[in-house]
C-alpha cells in the first residue's frame, strides 16, 4: 500500500537550528528516508523555507510506517496517508492511450 508523508516542524523545532544542516542532529532527523525492512521510501522532496517534507512511501503494515516516523512526529507534525496509485489503476483498466 502507498503512503504520503507530509512532515513539518517549526524554526524553534529544527534539527538544523543549532549544528546547520550538516550537524548530527539532522543526519539522526532525516534517518527516516533510508527506510527499512518494512517501509520503502519511494520518493521524498523538502521545501525547507517552510520546514516541510513530502514523501511516497509504501508498506503493507500502517504500524510500521509509523514508526519509521516517529521522530519525525516527536519534533513537529506529521501527516500519513494512503492512497491510490492512479496512473496504475488507469493502465489496468486499459484507460491508458499512449
Amino acid at each position: 500500500m502507498l503512503f504520503h508523508v507530509t512532515a513539518e516542524h517549526d524554526h524553534e523545532t529544527c534539527p538544523g537550528r543549532e549544528e546547520g544542516m550538516g550537524g548530527d542532529a539532522v543526519r539522526i532527523a532525516q534517518r527516516w528516508l533510508e527506510g527499512n525492512d518494512e517501509v520503502k521510501v519511494l520518493g521524498a522532496w523538502g521545501h525547507q523555507p517552510s520546514h516541510k517534507g513530502f514523501a511516497i512511501v509504501e508498506s503493507s503494515d500502517f504500524s510500521a510506517v509509523s514508526q519509521l516516523l516517529r521522530g519525525m512526529m516527536l519534533i513537529g507534525k506529521c501527516e500519513v496517508l494512503p492512497v491510490n496509485d492512479n496512473i496504475a489503476a488507469r493502465k489496468s483498466r486499459g484507460h491508458w492511450e499512449s
